[in-house]
C-alpha cells in the first residue's frame, strides 16, 4: 500500500493519465482539484496492489461516462461520490472493499482517487483498459469475463439510474442514453468483481505507470533536460512496450464536435520548416489512428497522444487548437489488448477503420525497411 500524500503526487499522477488517455478520458483537472483540497484536509487517498486482496473482496469502478468536453466542466460534488457509493453497497448488499479505475487515461484515473480521500476505501494500483477508450464494453474486464452490469449511474443533482443489461454492448447503450439525457456526462458504478477477478482480467500496476510518466516530465522540465528523450527512455523501458515520436509540427486545422455523447474530430498537422509532411489523427474521443502522408504510422489500441512542444505537458483532444507546435508520440498498448480476443473489441475495424492492426513496433520497422523520411520520427528539442 502507498498513501498519497503530497499534491505534487497528485499532479504527476494526472499528467501522466493525460497522456495515457490518448486525448480522451476527459481533462484530470477538476478531480486533481478536489484531491488537492481533500490533502489539505487531511484526507489522502490509498492505493494498493491486487495481490493485497482476498480473493472473495468485493471491488467496484468509479468512471464518468459521457462527452469529456462535458465532464471537464463539471466539478465533483463530495456528496454526489458518496452516495453513489451508498446506493452501490445498498444495491450489492455488501461492504465495496477496493476502487479500481475503468480506465487509467484522463479523469477516469482520479475519480477513485476522489472518492477514496472521503471514503477511506483504497484504490487498486490497476485499471480496464491500461488507456482510455470510448465505450464501456471497450475493457479487459468485459474481453476477459466480468461483465460491466449490474451498475449504477448518477448525476449531481441526484438523478439514480440502475442497469442490469444482457451484454456488455447493451450496457454502453443504455447508459450512453442515459448520459445523453442527463446533460451528456454521468458517474457510474460499474463492473462489479471479486478480487481475484481484478488480478486476472485488470491491466496491473496502471496508476504506478502514470505517476511514473508525470513525474518524469516534471523531473525533466526542473533539470532542463530533454523531455522527449527522458520520456522515450522511460516509457521504453516499461515492461518492454515500444514508444516513439511520430510526428513533429503544428497544428494547421483542427474539428471539433460534441456528438451522440462523444467528442469527435480530426487534427491535421504540418511539418516546420522546409518538412512539408502532413499528420492526420482522427479522433473519436480518443485519438483513434494517426497517419503521415496519408499513410497510417499507429492506430488503436496501441496509445497516440499529442504533447506540446516545448513544455512535454499531454494534451486532450478537446484541447488542440489552431497554431500549436506539438509532438505526436506514439506508445505500445499493453499486450492484453493485443491478442486476437482483445482486437475483436477494441481493434481499428471496430471503430469503422478498414484496417487490420499492425503493432507499432511492426509499423515502425516497416518505415524503416521503406526508407520513409526520418525527421517525422525522430525526436526534436
Amino acid at each position: 500500500m502507498f498513501i498519497i500524500r503530497e499534491l505534487q503526487e497528485v499532479r504527476d499522477m494526472a499528467r501522466g493519465a493525460v497522456l495515457l488517455g490518448t486525448g480522451g478520458g476527459g481533462d484530470p483537472y477538476i478531480g486533481e482539484l478536489f484531491v488537492g483540497e481533500q490533502i489539505k484536509r487531511g484526507n489522502f487517498p490509498k492505493v494498493i496492489g491486487a495481490d493485497e486482496l482476498d480473493d472473495d473482496a468485493f471491488v467496484l469502478s468509479i468512471a464518468g461516462v459521457g462527452a469529456p468536453t462535458v465532464g471537464s466542466e463539471n466539478l465533483i460534488s463530495e456528496k454526489m461520490l458518496m452516495r453513489l457509493l451508498a446506493y452501490a453497497e445498498a444495491h450489492f448488499g455488501r461492504r465495496v472493499d477496493a476502487l479500481i479505475s475503468a480506465e487509467i487515461g484522463g479523469s477516469n484515473s482520479i475519480m477513485p482517487l476522489a472518492l477514496s480521500a472521503i471514503s477511506g476505501v483504497p484504490v487498486l494500483d490497476a485499471d480496464g483498459i491500461g488507456r482510455a477508450m470510448p465505450q464501456i464494453e471497450m475493457t479487459t474486464f468485459s474481453i476477459y469475463g466480468c461483465p460491466a452490469s449490474p451498475c449504477i449511474l448518477t448525476d449531481a443533482l441526484g438523478n439514480v439510474v440502475t442497469v442490469d443489461a444482457i451484454s456488455d454492448r447493451k450496457v454502453e447503450d443504455i447508459c450512453r442514453a442515459v448520459a445523453s439525457a442527463l446533460g451528456a456526462h454521468v458517474t457510474s458504478a460499474i463492473y462489479p468483481m471479486t478480487g481475484k477477478q481484478a488480478r486476472e482480467v485488470a491491466v496491473q500496476r496502471s496508476l504506478s505507470l502514470a505517476y511514473g510518466i508525470g513525474r518524469c516530465i516534471r523531473t525533466a522540465r526542473e533539470t532542463s533536460s530533454n523531455i522527449f528523450d527522458a520520456l522515450l527512455a522511460y516509457l521504453n523501458d516499461w515492461d518492454g512496450r515500444h514508444a516513439r515520436i511520430l510526428f513533429d509540427g503544428k497544428i494547421t486545422d483542427v474539428i471539433h464536435e460534441t456528438r451522440d455523447g462523444w467528442h469527435w474530430g480530426q487534427a491535421t498537422l504540418s511539418g516546420l520548416g522546409d518538412n512539408r509532411d502532413e499528420c492526420v489523427i482522427e479522433i473519436r474521443n480518443e485519438f483513434l489512428i494517426a497517419r503521415v502522408n496519408g499513410e497510417p504510422v499507429a492506430m488503436v489500441p496501441d496509445l497516440i497522444t499529442v504533447l506540446d512542444r516545448e513544455t512535454g505537458e499531454p494534451l486532450t483532444g478537446s484541447m488542440l487548437a489552431y497554431g500549436q507546435r506539438v509532438k505526436v508520440l506514439g506508445y505500445a498498448a499493453d499486450p492484453m489488448l493485443c491478442r486476437p480476443e482483445a482486437l475483436e473489441v477494441v481493434g481499428p475495424r471496430m471503430f469503422g477503420i478498414d484496417l487490420d492492426f499492425v503493432p507499432l513496433a511492426q509499423s515502425a520497422a516497416g518505415a524503416a525497411r521503406a526508407g520513409v523520411r526520418a525527421t517525422a520520427s525522430d525526436p526534436v528539442a
